[in-house]
């Protein structure tokens, strides 16, 4: 089923029927005949008619061309020259800023360390928060390409953009796959670029947190020619960001219990290891200096007092106790080290950018555009990771768990098996280069009718480089990988306390480094033109055809193509590609006007067709709207449609991936009795899982793979309605937009970690998580109750759905003074559902709807204030993050053996204030500011609420990190 079965589908039939045969016929309007003279007349015109049908605007969200900058779906449009008084200096600052990202988590370079689609640094955007993958971007209404690195590339990087070019800036609010095809699920941003520069400038920017970590600052420069017939247009920009460390801010620094009794007093447990009554003390931030008897569960530590129990010197049992055992609970793990306060949490980021654009006229009736990015982008990233294999030796009872070459090897625990846990470095190296180039012909058709053509192609390449410092398993001294024995002495205090880290490194750390390339092609041409003249106005339309092709080429390491990387996926070559071709067609119609309570009713429709090579069957979208002018000062509208996502190419074509985890990677019922949450005693108890359960020696297998031959597309349905009221007795506008997004089908991966905790860790138990892995039975001669494998790979979960209201206002007047200015946005979500199984029990949920959860806040919003007084522009900003809380757990809890304690669950609502001044000149201009003016940190939860930072939601990028910053603009026009 290819092109003939496009046109088969009948609603897309229809459309594009419906186009064509109504630009072949007549005005409807009465047209006298013409006397020779108004021929001649009109001849001579025609020229400079033909050039003037070029001047149309095309709105972001519709195909068809307009005389007014007016659009049907709810666009938000967000000013560059704004964006620079609020501090924001790159694009990911504007636009996961916004209103309609901000009440999600989006994924930016405070994901250090962890695994994201596209890779260490990347920068991506998610409406709505529906996913990056689903949230379209482009550059003057074209579609760049993604980048990143690994297997996992499929959303654009918002690090390409050089912020220098940018004129401003439209988000769509509204599902446009009947407009701009797969992808624009939740929404479209369209950068728009400046396309003139007519006196070169010179830029510098800086931010400077008054607390060190988390410098950034560019220089950017532009230039420009005019000429009679177009525009050229070139610029540069350098980007640095310097990175944020845990030991930087006092919330990161140290990761706190934070448990309390019913008046409200802390009930933490005491530090009672060799840390006790230093800087380290009370502080849970890496679990390391700690041998494990891998067969009896005993953790043998650093004993407090020098003495020495068991076979390896200075070391005992733990001697820790609950609160059911001793009136105060404590431990005598060791749980920080000095060198952890190095870790980052904000990626080391370095950024070199060249932009190109020309704008040109040939002949009378003729533009011709060209663009060109050239982008490369070098991240690094320092972490600490945990190194905990498997010893064995010649007093093993079990054979396998003895060293060929090394047979008089003995492992220091009685049981002859041990699990040393060490500390070792978790580094990344991160270099991509990027490459677009896109150009299009547009031209008008001769005759009476305005119809315009339009011819495009584009071309873009991510190259892309990543290395990360990996264990080479195979001579790491685990007996599972390795014949021989460790070469150092995993059981002396200098390594196991992370003294000898860079020895350690030197004998077992190795560089590994892969290469990713992706692909992207695209060539379009549309048709947009005047239909026929009704009473109301002039119906317009638009018709075209797109296709596209992807590739991808992921070439791991050596290492980890060969599985030869302790406690990391073996991954293999992840490459393929796909296309689509597509045909689309719009048409909007002005029904009425001029009525009681009618000053204009227009309609329009769109539908587009697929059809993915990847895909057996072809499919079709559509997209319905209507605006409704009430009266001058009111207008309602609303769009009502559906979209389309084909899977990625990283989702069909992951390579297979093999990794063998040790079960106390992945295993929440290993000591669970020790576990805060309290699904997880609950649920591993209901198993029948001692609560002191080791974990065992024996490793997991986990296995993971794309989705290719059984995964299907994905698709959704989406509508809004809302008013614009511009009332004329004041100098104000408001809009308020009711959405609706339901995704089907959605594609997801679900990793090993997930798996567990999605089936330990829900209210729920059992659960459809729970059918994604096999358990050892409590009567396994070998291994009792051992995770054996675990299947993670892509596939089609239930659905996603997400409701609420978007409301902009704006008010803008001229006093005796200056000019003011008072503007904002604020998003309320009403409904957030996420249903990754059939129903929310299978899910592990008694409720699907999250909400209100940690890092999905059920109000953002920012307010803008400016003053404008000559020379000199005075901006006051706030941005509001709602309160959120772990919605599954109650804040009374057993910690430790201690009923009806109390944990923090709340992250409580923040409100954070900028300023800034801006003085201009005809030559140059300063700008200078700060934000968060009043150092607000961002909220803190107890242990075992969410992923953390410290005791900082981890996933919750909605707040500030980095504390009061100024921050500085300089621009010089020569």
């Amino acid at each position: 089923m290819k092109i003939d079965q496009l046109l088969a589908r009948r609603p897309l039939a229809v459309a594009l029927s419906t186009v064509l045969a109504a630009s072949f016929t007549p005005y409807v309007y009465a047209q006298t005949a013409q006397d020779d003279e108004d021929t001649q007349e009109q001849a001579e015109e025609q020229g400079q008619a033909e050039e003037a049908m070029l001047d149309r605007v095309q709105v972001t969200g519709s195909l068809v061309r307009r005389l007014e900058y007016e659009s049907i779906s709810p666009v938000q449009i967000i000013s560059a020259d704004t964006s620079v008084e609020l501090g924001q200096i790159e694009a990911a600052d504007v636009l996961q800023q916004s209103s309609v990202a901000a009440g999600s988590t989006q994924i930016t370079n405070q994901f250090s360390g962890f695994v994201v689609e596209g890779g260490t640094g990347v920068q991506t955007l998610s409406l709505r928060g529906l996913g990056a993958a689903r949230t379209l971007v482009l550059m003057d209404g074209r579609r760049p390409g993604p980048a990143g690195t690994r297997g996992q590339v499929g959303a654009f990087d918002l690090n390409v953009i050089p912020s220098t070019i940018v004129q401003r800036y439209e988000i769509l609010k509204d599902g446009a796959s009947s407009t701009y095809g797969s992808d624009a699920v939740a929404g479209v941003v369209n950068i728009i670029t400046r396309t003139s520069v007519d006196r070169p400038v010179l830029t510098a920017d800086i931010r400077a947190p008054f607390k060190s970590g988390g410098e950034a600052w560019t220089a950017s420069g532009a230039t420009g020619w005019n000429f009679d017939n177009g525009s050229v247009v070139a610029a540069f920009e350098v980007y640095e960001e310097r990175p944020l460390h845990i030991g930087d801010r006092d919330f990161f620094e140290c990761s706190e219990d934070l448990f309390f009794d019913q008046a409200g007093n802390r009930i933490d447990r005491e530090d009672r290891s060799i840390t006790r009554g230093t800087n380290l003390s009370g502080c849970s931030n890496l679990y390391a200096n700690t041998v494990i008897d891998a067969l009896t569960g005993v953790r043998y530590i650093p004993s407090p007092d020098g003495s020495t129990v068991g076979l390896i010197p200075g070391y005992r049992p733990r001697g820790n106790r609950s609160y059911a055992q001793a009136p105060q609970a404590f431990y005598e793990d060791v749980l920080n080290f000095d060198f952890y306060g190095d870790q980052q949490v904000i990626d080391n980021q370095e950024r070199q950018t060249f932009f190109g654009k020309s704008d040109l006229t040939i002949g009378n009736d003729i533009r011709w555009d060209t663009t060109v990015l050239v982008n490369k982008r070098e991240t690094s990233s320092a972490r600490f990771r945990q190194f905990f294999p498997i010893v064995g030796g010649a007093t093993s009872p079990i054979a396998a768990f003895r060293y060929a070459g090394s047979p008089g090897f003995v492992a220091q625990v009685p049981s002859g098996i041990a699990q040393p846990v060490m500390p070792f470095r978790s580094n990344q190296n991160i270099e991509v280069d990027y490459r677009y180039i896109a150009t299009g012909l547009e031209g008008a058709f001769g005759g009476d009718k305005y119809w315009v053509w339009n011819l495009d192609a584009s071309y873009s390449r991510s190259d892309g480089d990543y290395s990360s410092l990996g264990i080479v398993a195979s001579r790491s001294g685990d007996v599972r990988f390795d014949r021989n024995a460790p070469v150092l002495n995993y059981f002396s205090p200098r390594y196991l306390s992370g003294q000898g880290i860079d020895e350690l490194e030197a004998q077992i750390g190795q560089w590994d480094t892969g290469n990713t390339v992706y692909d992207q092609s695209v060539v379009s041409a549309v048709f947009s033109g005047d239909l026929f003249e009704l009473p109301a106005g002039i119906a317009g339309a638009a018709v075209g055809a797109e296709h596209r092709r992807f590739s991808i080429d992921d070439q791991p390491g050596a290492l980890s193509r060969a599985g030869d990387l302790w406690g990391q996926s073996s991954a293999q070559v992840t490459k393929g590609d796909d296309h689509v071709t597509e045909l689309f067609g719009e048409v909007e119609v002005p029904l009425l006007a001029g009525l009681p309570a009618i000053e204009s009713f227009t309609v329009n429709a769109s539908a587009r067709g697929f059809q993915y090579d990847s895909v057996d069957d072809a499919d079709e979208v559509w997209k319905a709207g209507f605006a409704w002018q009430v009266i001058p000062s009111l207008r309602i509208r609303g769009t009502k449609g559906t979209s389309y996502r084909a899977p990625g190419l990283f989702e069909l074509f992951l390579g297979d991936q093999t990794a063998f985890v040790s079960q106390l990677a992945i295993d929440p019922c290993i000591q669970w009795g020790e576990s805060t949450n309290q699904f997880i005693r609950a649920n591993c108890a209901a198993e029948g899982i001692p609560q002191n359960y080791a974990g065992g020696a024996s490793s997991a297998t986990v296995i993971s793979s794309g989705g290719q031959g059984f995964l299907s597309p994905e698709t959704s349905s989406a509508q809004t309605v809302g008013l614009v009221f511009t009332p004329t007795f004041a100098d104000v506008s408001v809009s308020i937009d009711y959405f609706e997004f339901e995704v089907r089908d959605q594609i997801s991966q679900l990793g090993s970690g997930s798996i567990l905790g999605g089936c330990y860790g829900s209210p729920v138990f059992p659960n459809a998580f729970c059918n994604l892995f096999t358990r050892n039975p409590a009567n396994d001669p070998t291994a009792p109750f051992a995770i054996t494998n675990v299947r993670s790979t892509y596939l089609n979960v239930d659905k996603q759905l997400v409701r609420g209201y978007d409301m902009l206002f704006r008010y803008e007047k001229e006093f005796g003074f200056g000019n003011f200015e008072l503007e904002g946005q604020v998003t309320y979500t009403m409904e957030d559902v996420s249903q990754l199984f059939d129903s929310a029990q299978a899910s592990g949920f008694d409720r699907i709807d999250r909400n209100g959860d940690i890092g999905r806040p059920k109000l953002v919003g920012n307010l803008r204030a400016a003053l404008q007084r000559q020379d000199w522009t005075y901006t006051w900003f706030m941005n509001y993050v709602d309160e959120t809380r772990a919605l599954e757990l109650n804040p009374v809890t057993s910690y430790f053996g201690r009923p009806d304690s109390v944990r923090d669950i709340v992250a409580d609502e923040r409100l954070y204030h900028g300023a800034s001044v801006r003085y201009a000149q005809n030559d140059w201009d300063i700008v200078v500011g700060v934000n968060n003016v009043f150092d607000a940190d961002p909220p803190v939860v107890s242990s075992g609420v969410a992923s953390r930072y410290g005791n900082v939601p981890a996933f919750a990028t909605q707040y500030d990190w980095l504390g009061r910053r100024a921050f500085f603009r300089f621009s010089y026009r020569f």
